[in-house]
């Protein structure tokens, strides 16, 4: 299995870390405890690059909620199919991994399909996501019952910790996979750790994205057909499609649904209103799979 101290590093001096007891510490001494979920917080105090903040916890619960029920499964395992054409396993970086639902997944799937062990690192501005996605991995063997750098013989491993996704503590070139879901591109970032062969694979919203949600909630819907721009010093290789059709089956989920979108905060009352009469809801669920890999 790789080693996840292998991989990650000491966020404030960059120096390689080691395990004691409760604590990752690195040569210098900078200390990170363990907390009692299993995250490491990789945030370092004081920093201006830690201005963005991550998903609130309302927002992070609806995530947790909804993603249970298995409606944007497909989106990760369409994923996963693509990732495992590109890599053999190895180490999977999810810069922006939110509750850890798609990483586990991925990281899951990437391992039938190639039969070689994965270790997944997610970061995520948020400590509650963190928590959260931890809390997940640990429910599927993923992460030690001791928390990260626990003893654990699982051919699949899963690391949660707040960390900055535009400046990683991730050792240079030891990253098979950089992986972006619904989140921004740090493509410098992403440059850096990935290995020689290693790809990007970025997730973002298609067209028709949640169509018949927002012409609920909204008065005029503008249609765009953009796609994520090659990131400096990439070339795209290859891009997926992949579009289908669900029905949210109760108020309960439709709401969850609309918290964890970013209409959550762009919807008047009156849009609202419309949305929370629904019983049920159809919708569309529309992705593009963008695989670059670094210019040589």
């Amino acid at each position: 299995m790789t080693n996840i101290f292998n991989t990650i590093i000491c966020p404030v001096c960059g120096g390689g870390l080691r395990r004691e007891n409760r604590s990752l510490i690195c040569q210098a001494g900078h200390t990170f405890d363990i907390a009692k979920s299993g995250y490491v917080n990789m945030l370092p105090p004081g920093k201006e690059k830690n201005a963005r903040t991550g998903d609130e916890k309302d927002m992070v619960r609806a995530r947790v909620d909804f993603l249970a029920k298995g409606y944007y499964s497909r989106i990760s395992s369409a994923a996963a199919d693509v990732i495992s054409g590109f890599t053999d396993g190895g180490v999977i970086c999810d810069m922006g991994c939110g509750e850890g639902h798609h990483t586990c997944r991925i990281a899951g799937e990437v391992h039938e399909k190639t039969g070689r062990n994965v270790l997944a690192l997610g970061f995520d501005a948020s400590k509650y996501a963190a928590e959260c996605a931890s809390k997940l991995a640990k429910s599927c063997g993923y992460l030690s019952r001791d928390g990260i750098g626990g003893d654990s013989d699982s051919p699949v491993q899963c690391a949660f910790m707040p960390g900055n996704i535009f400046h990683l503590p991730v050792a240079d070139q030891s990253v098979d996979c950089a992986l972006s879901m619904f989140a921004p591109v740090a493509g410098e970032e992403a440059r850096r750790i990935l290995r020689e062969d290693g790809i990007l694979a970025v997730v973002s919203s298609g067209r028709d994205h949640l169509l018949e949600m927002r012409q609920l909630i909204y008065e005029d819907v503008h249609l765009s057909d953009s796609l994520p721009e090659t990131p400096e010093g990439f070339e795209l290789v290859t891009r997926r499609n992949l579009r289908y059709s669900t029905t949210i089956e109760n108020k309960a989920d439709i709401a969850s649904l609309f918290v964890m979108t970013p209409f959550y905060y762009k919807t008047t009352e009156a849009g609202r209103a419309r949305l929370a009469e629904r019983e049920t809801l159809d919708v569309t669920a529309e992705v593009n799979i963008s695989v670059f890999k670094v210019k040589k």
